[in-house]
């Protein structure tokens, strides 16, 4: 019974964005992103196609994007089935083929391709920066837990089954480049369409879309400061146009009103039971005393309501992981005192939208003489709960200092990457060989 979660919740995505994927025995590429289907409309328009986006979007970030980094990073631990082995690192090819096939590429980056491609063409430049932000938060997602990926010959359809893998390098170039343009394009006035009620991430809201685009832009030029220190002054100047408050957060909602629209750290909790939530960040959190542990825990050993409910939210991207992106960025380039400003806010934002208990705040507070790289990190591993951001961090950093499980598959060393996936083996002779989980990505110094 693999995955049978995301079979349920992706047929209900692909309903929302009126796009059938076309079954082929080279699943990841061989989408037109329409096929002849009666049930389904034959000439989707944006409208219909970015609700479904969004959903999907944020169904994967807690799904399998979210579990095996969790896994990695000590916040959750696998104690049966296949959860157990991903707790010791032996994740196969076999396990992330659907997170790749039907999650990211045949979901969520297919459906954004064809929605740029749609607004573009009927002149929806606003639809077209929205449809932008979203393929470059899910290709940057991709590039962070594989490395090399297709893009620059991807979604070509039947015309192209075996895109070429653009290098991690040529892939950060290009989510730059979507998330210039979509900055550049929501500036402009537009008197067609407009994101509205289909926008259930803002809404309708520009303003806050061209926030997250230029809190993205931080994020991924933080990723790249270890290759070139520069980029931690270019993840600063993004930073400050990114999300002012924590309204501004890209935060996936779900109805929880039947089984596919509950959260899918709920579902797989009620339909898989696999995973406990104990370890590593709940002691360090009863250890410090600090008043998250009640929200993350629903203290025997199961996910607390703030995350595990059937209608808790899913964040890609929060005002406080922007405040933390600040402060990282500050400390390595020796601005102490606004690190420790943008740490103390990123501490306080965290607090208010977890526990609304902020006057702990003060029982971490760093000034500038006392603030270091491992109280950004921690604090920011703690906000960061079940996001896969962690696992980059931590690759990043070395923070927290986590131990490899005893046991491990890697050598008492904790995974790097992940492996490409069965279908990709099978089916794509450009797939890089897979030389284990230990091989470093490209921003990994």
């Amino acid at each position: 019974m693999k995955n049978i979660i995301k079979y349920k919740f992706t047929k209900v995505i692909l309903l929302l964005a009126v796009i059938t994927a076309v079954t082929s025995c080279k699943k990841g590429y061989f989408y037109d992103g329409i096929n002849n289907d009666p049930t389904q409309l034959q000439k989707p328009i944006p409208a219909n196609l970015l609700p479904g986006i969004i959903a999907s979007t944020g169904y994967e970030w807690g799904g399998d994007a979210s579990r095996y980094p969790a896994t990695f990073m000590q916040q959750v631990r696998g104690a049966a089935n296949q959860s157990f082995s991903a707790n010791r690192y032996a994740v196969s090819t076999d396990d992330v083929d659907n997170m790749w096939t039907f999650g990211l590429y045949g979901g969520i980056m297919n459906n954004a391709h064809a929605l740029i491609q749609l607004a573009d063409a009927s002149g929806q430049t606003h639809y077209a920066a929205v449809g932008r932000i979203l393929m470059a938060n899910a290709l940057g997602l991709t590039t962070d837990l594989w490395g090399d990926v297709p893009y620059s010959e991807a979604f070509q359809g039947s015309a192209n089954l075996q895109p070429k893998y653009d290098t991690q390098q040529q892939i950060y170039a290009t989510l730059d480049n979507l998330l210039a343009t979509a900055i550049t394009d929501l500036g402009k006035t537009e008197s067609t369409v407009q994101p509205a009620s289909d926008d259930i991430l803002y809404g309708g809201d520009l303003g806050k879309w061209l926030r997250f685009a230029h809190s993205l832009r931080a994020k991924f030029y933080l990723h790249l400061a270890k290759v070139d220190a520069s980029n931690y002054g270019k993840a600063l100047t993004e930073a400050a146009l990114g999300f002012k408050n924590s309204a501004d957060d890209a935060a996936v909602q779900f109805a929880g009103a039947s089984v596919t629209t509950e959260n899918p750290w709920e579902q797989f909790n009620s339909q898989r039971g696999d995973i406990a939530f104990d370890g590593y960040i709940y002691d360090q959190l009863a250890t410090a005393g600090d008043p998250r542990l009640d929200v993350y825990s629903d203290g025997d050993g199961g996910l607390g309501t703030l995350y595990g409910s059937p209608n808790s939210p899913v964040y890609l991207l929060s005002y406080d992981e922007v405040q933390f992106i600040i402060a990282e960025a500050n400390f390595q380039t020796g601005k102490l005192a606004d690190a420790a400003t943008a740490y103390n806010a990123g501490v306080t934002a965290n607090l208010q939208r977890t526990v609304d208990a902020t006057d702990y705040a003060a029982t971490v507070a760093k000034t500038a003489g006392n603030i270091t790289l491992n109280d950004i990190m921690t604090q920011k591993y703690y906000a960061n709960f079940l996001n896969p951001e962690t696992w980059t961090d931590w690759r990043r950093t070395g923070l927290p200092a986590l131990t490899p499980v005893a046991g491990g598959a890697l050598n008492g060393q904790l995974p790097r990457s992940l492996l490409y996936p069965s279908s990709e083996i099978r089916y794509n002779k450009n797939t890089p060989a897979n030389t284990g989980m230990l091989r470093r990505v490209y921003w990994d110094k």
